[in-house]
Parts: C-alpha cells; sequence; structure tokens
C-alpha cells in the first residue's frame, strides 16, 4: 500500500467513526499530484496554485505552442480543461459536448460525448449564457451539468453515459451553472435562476440518486438550518433567521443562487461556496415597501434577507448550515458574492489562523475564521466602491456594513425623499425618462463577479480580477412570473459615468488582474486591462501567474512578485477560463481555451487598442511548453 493510499485510508477510518464525510479517495490522491487536474480551483481549497516549476519567471519568455485544436463551437468557455494521467478532457457551452484528448498523441481527440439537451429550455432557464463553469472527476468518471438542466455522469475511458440526474427543474426558472465538488460519494452541485430560489443538491457518485437539497433562502428546515448553526453575529440570532430576514414570504422568490466556485475543508468535511445577489434587485419587494431601516451609523436594522449575496458554509454529509455571512445585507447592487472562498492556514495578528479568504464583489475583501465564520481582520476596499462607508466599512461586533443612504433604492419618489435629497443629474443632463430615484453606484453590477482566484504560499498573495465600473439604475414595479426575467431593476440613462481606481480617482483603466496581501490589507500589484471581460487565473511554483487577457486576444504570464509581464501568445479570441498547467512525460504544459461567441464590427477610427483588433469569433485549445516539447 503506497503512503497516499495509507494516509486516505486513515482519513476515511477516522471520519467514519465520526459519521461525516471526507474528501473522495480518489479525489484526494489524484489532487495531491501536482501533474493532473481534477477540479476547478486544482484542489480542495480552492488555491488554483501548481506545485510545478519547470516553467518559471527566468524561462517563460521560452513558451512555445505544442499543439492546438478546433473546438469550433462559438461560445463562452467557462469550465477549465481537466488533466487525469495520460487524458485532456473539456466541455463546450450549449450543446454541451465533452471531448477527451489523448495526450500520447498530440491531443487528438479520444472520444466525444454529445448529450441529449432539451435546446428550448436551456436559453430560458439561464440568465448568463449556457455554459457549464466546472468540470470534475472522480472513480472513473466525468462530471458536468448541462444547459438544460441535466447533471451526467460519463465514463472517462470509453465516453459512455453513466448516468444522469435532473438537476435544475425549469418550470420553476432554475438554471444550473455546474459548478459543485466531488466529495465522498457524493457530486455536490448548485443551481441558479431568475425569480427562483438557488439551491444545493447532492447526488451519489455510483448511481446518481439524490442524497440531500438544501436551499439558501428560506424557512431554516428549507436552507438546513439547524442545531450545528453557529450564530456569530447579532443579526443571525432569533427564531427563524431566514425565512424572518425576509419579508413576507418574498424569500420564495428570493435568487441566492450558487453559481460560483466551491471549497472544502477535509478536516472538518465543510463546504464552502457564495450566492448570488437578491431576487428581484428592487429592495422593495423584499423589504416593507418604501422603507429603508438603517440605524445611526447606516447599518440595516431590518430585512437583511439572508442568505442571498452571502458566504456558506456546510457540512458536505448532511447539507446543513454550519455558518453564513450575509456580505451585502438586503443586496440591491446585484453584488453578486460568487468568488470562491480560499482556504488558507495564515498567522493573523501573531496567531496561527484557519481563514476563509474572499475578494468580494462588493469591492470589499474579508477574512473570516472557517470554523465559525467570525472575522479575522476589519474587511477593506479592494475596488473603488461607495456603498459601504468607511473608513471602518464593517462594524466588527455586529459584522454589519455601514451604507450610504443616498445610495438604496425606492420604487416611489415620495419614498425616497424621506431618506434622502440625492439628485445624480444636472437639471439640463436629465434625459426624459428621469424619475428622480435613479441611483449611481460603483462598482457597477460588481466590481468581480464567479472567476476564479489563486493563492500562492510562496508569495502569500491572492490573485483576482476586477473591474473598475460604476452605473445608474432605476427601481421599477412589476409582478412575478416564473422563468420570466425578475429584477425589476432597469438601467438609468445617465451619461457619462465615471470610472474610479481604488483610491477613488478618475481613471480610464477597464479593469486591473490584482495581487493582493490578505493579512496586510493592501494591494500589492496591479496590471491595467483595457477590457472588462473578466477571466480566472492561475499560479504556479514558478512565481507565474497565467491568465488570458480579453483584451489582446492573448494568454500572458506575470511575474506573481511583481506583476510584470514576461510572455504572452494572441489567440485572437476571447477568455472566460483560467488556464491550466499539468505534467507530462516529465515535461510542464500550459492549456486554455480560448473563445468568442460574437465580434463587434470595428469601426473606422476606433482606438488602437479597441479589443476587436485582436479577437474574433472562435474557439480553440492552446497547449505550451518550453521547446523542445516531449524532451
Amino acid at each position: 500500500m503506497t503512503v497516499l493510499r495509507s494516509i486516505g485510508v486513515a482519513l476515511a477510518a477516522a471520519t467514519a467513526m465520526s459519521g461525516s464525510a471526507i474528501a473522495n479517495e480518489d479525489v484526494l490522491r489524484l489532487s495531491r499530484d501536482p501533474a493532473n487536474v481534477v477540479m476547478p480551483g486544482v484542489t480542495y481549497n480552492g488555491w488554483n496554485y501548481s506545485a510545478l516549476d519547470q516553467i518559471n519567471a527566468t524561462n517563460a519568455k521560452n513558451l512555445s505552442l505544442a499543439w492546438t485544436l478546433q473546438i469550433g463551437i462559438l461560445d463562452s468557455h467557462e469550465a477549465s480543461p481537466l488533466v487525469v494521467d495520460n487524458t485532456m478532457f473539456a466541455v463546450s457551452p450549449r450543446p454541451n459536448f465533452l471531448y477527451a484528448f489523448d495526450l500520447t498523441d498530440g491531443g487528438v481527440i479520444k472520444w466525444e460525448f454529445r448529450p441529449l439537451v432539451d435546446g428550448p429550455v436551456a436559453p430560458a432557464q439561464s440568465c448568463c449564457g449556457v455554459a457549464p463553469r466546472g468540470l470534475y472527476y472522480a472513480d472513473h468518471k466525468i462530471f458536468f451539468a448541462s444547459a438544460d438542466g441535466q447533471l451526467l455522469a460519463v465514463d472517462a475511458e470509453s465516453g459512455q453515459q453513466v448516468w444522469r440526474a435532473q438537476l435544475a427543474d425549469a418550470a420553476r426558472g432554475e438554471y444550473a451553472s455546474g459548478t459543485g465538488l466531488v466529495v465522498g460519494s457524493n457530486v455536490v452541485m448548485g443551481t441558479g435562476g431568475d425569480g427562483a430560489r438557488g439551491r444545493v443538491r447532492a447526488f451519489d457518485v455510483f448511481t446518481g440518486a439524490a442524497k440531500w437539497s438544501v436551499y439558501n433562502a428560506g424557512p431554516d428546515a428549507d436552507i438546513g438550518l439547524g442545531t450545528r448553526f453557529q450564530k456569530t453575529y447579532p443579526y443571525l440570532a432569533g427564531a427563524n433567521p431566514g425565512a424572518a430576514s425576509w419579508f413576507g414570504d418574498s424569500w420564495a422568490r428570493g435568487g441566492a443562487g450558487a453559481q460560483g466556485p466551491f471549497t472544502y475543508d477535509p478536516e472538518t468535511s465543510v463546504l464552502f461556496y457564495s450566492t448570488a445577489s437578491c431576487s428581484p434587485r428592487n429592495p422593495d419587494y423584499r423589504r416593507e415597501r418604501g422603507k429603508v431601516d438603517l440605524d445611526a451609523g447606516g447599518r440595516v436594522t431590518t430585512f437583511h434577507n439572508n442568505f442571498c449575496s452571502s458566504q456558506m458554509a456546510r457540512d458536505a454529509a448532511t447539507g446543513d448550515l454550519v455558518w453564513a455571512y450575509n456580505l451585502t445585507p438586503q443586496d440591491q447592487w446585484g453584488f453578486d458574492e460568487l468568488a470562491p472562498a480560499l482556504l488558507i492556514d495564515l498567522n493573523v495578528n501573531g496567531q496561527a489562523s484557519k481563514a476563509a479568504a474572499k475578494v468580494g464583489g462588493n469591492g470589499l475583501a474579508y477574512l473570516w475564521d472557517r470554523n465559525h465564520g467570525k472575522l479575522l481582520l476589519e474587511p477593506w476596499m479592494h475596488t473603488f466602491q461607495d456603498v459601504i462607508k468607511g473608513p471602518a466599512f464593517v462594524d466588527m461586533q455586529t459584522g454589519l456594513p455601514a451604507y450610504d443612504v443616498d445610495k438604496t433604492a425606492f420604487t416611489a419618489l415620495e419614498d425616497r425623499r424621506r431618506v434622502s435629497r440625492a439628485d445624480p443629474a444636472a437639471t439640463e443632463r436629465r434625459p426624459a425618462d428621469y424619475t428622480g430615484t435613479e441611483v449611481l453606484f460603483c462598482p457597477g453590477n460588481g466590481a468581480r463577479k464567479w472567476e476564479s482566484d489563486a493563492y500562492s504560499p510562496a508569495t502569500g498573495l491572492i490573485y483576482t480580477h476586477t473591474t473598475n465600473s460604476c452605473t445608474a439604475t432605476v427601481a421599477v414595479a412589476g409582478e412575478y412570473k416564473a422563468g420570466e426575467p425578475y429584477s425589476l431593476v432597469r438601467r438609468a440613462n445617465l451619461t457619462p459615468l465615471p470610472r474610479k481606481n481604488v483610491a477613488g480617482q478618475a481613471t480610464t483603466v477597464l479593469s486591473e488582474v490584482k495581487a493582493l496581501d490578505p493579512v496586510t490589507r493592501k494591494v500589492v500589484w496591479s496590471h491595467p486591462i483595457t477590457d472588462e471581460a473578466r477571466s480566472g487565473q492561475l499560479v504556479t511554483a514558478g512565481d507565474l501567474v497565467f491568465k488570458g487577457n480579453g483584451a489582446t486576444g492573448s494568454v500572458e504570464a506575470y511575474n506573481a512578485r511583481t506583476g510584470e509581464s514576461l510572455w504572452a501568445f494572441r489567440a485572437g479570441a476571447g477568455f472566460a477560463q483560467s488556464p491550466i498547467t499539468y505534467l507530462f512525460d516529465g515535461q510542464q504544459y500550459v492549456a486554455v481555451v480560448a473563445s468568442s461567441a460574437a465580434t463587434p464590427p470595428l469601426a473606422f477610427g476606433a482606438a488602437d487598442d479597441n479589443a476587436a483588433r485582436f479577437r474574433r469569433a472562435g474557439t480553440a485549445m492552446y497547449v505550451f511548453c518550453i521547446q523542445p516539447c516531449g524532451q
């Protein structure tokens, strides 16, 4: 018996005695070997970090193309490839074809699996495209969610379907983004939907049988809130803190989809993930209409709308809620908090801490004790935002942010005027449809979304991609109809909308790759990108950060310590996934899918750095190595 297998067996025995699930032994064994990539984020802790260092800051300039293959489906490919032993796996957006590439033969296709996908249902379900965001390997099977809400298990060797289960219910407006993890004998997957309640479900790895299902918003029984739940902050106290934090039964249409990456702590058998924003965006349908209850410090006192835009921690064996933290209570700005919680052991204030770190969509960065959800440090601003007031953005005793009342939304002008005189448009610039209820805020549509972050234990830094944007919106009246849009917010006709950097100064930079220190609470370096299309990043032991740059249509490598650009290859398309790196036949490779569904026409006289000059519609796999490859 190998040492790794001995450790796995010992862990399994210990966990069996305690009655909780553990990391899938096959996944744990394979992910310990940096030659493989068996899940998004590379390892259960979500670091998106590779211990491979053959390619490093010294020789990255010598990277060359090893092989490429046209995939052909013109859409945004959001799921990074996997590599297990001698095979690479990739999945496309709708129609969700699954491919196996033979690494022993230059990446030729070994097999292709084409699921039966309900074409009309797929686009109706999803708010944000029809691409699975994750591909998972365990026990000789590949798992992924299709655009019409199926969860599929495919034999990794033959490409034959092993089982299928219905993950999302289109009739209720649900869709499956394909994010989750394989933990123990469970495939855990999340769902979302416009007006549907987000939930997390577990299925048996071998049979596809349903194991457990929990919602993210609603009564205690629905959300798995029982005796294990830790009411760390006062707003979580009292009876039924889930449903009671919503006006009436608005939780039943409350959103809070689980659409971003999952992470997992094998020591405690706890799953971590975040939830999407509240539904509808108009808060008058989730609180007492026209009334906002803020204390003297600007903190919400009623209708916190737990648990949308929240960080969640659940028992992997049962789905029971262990702790939760509402990052943006009563979120009305669309700050989807879908970023991964990176599980990092850190020294905080002189004490060893098992932490969960998050780069939030609301512009703040968080660090919690991952065992009970208590903030370890004050949240700090990584990207400019003006909704939450500083300099102490969050009260450490209550866990609540301090809102600027001028940034809160109301359907009726008379309701707004009771608390705010804000008027974001000068008289001479008011459009014909101006209502006076317009709210101008930053970051518009969130500082970041679901894309993977990365953490390097060598540098101690978190790498992320954020957007500098501001927007203006108007809350409108409406009714819920299952399967139809239910935001009840429209973009206001106000221009121009300024962009600001983290210091609050005007900037023309659209987005940035950033390196953040979670302990010193600082931006260590940033690299400007002239496009708002975000993608995930990979960091390696070779002190390299790899990512796709949609502005230039290039795969790029940066020095992980300084942010210096070291290498680029123009693929001529956009990116919606993180690159991966793997070891084959003793040599390190880097792979990524470059993909664009369409390209706007390039106007005569467009700026030299206009993204349309560098990327066109197309989809291809690119694999790189230090030449000569295979030697």
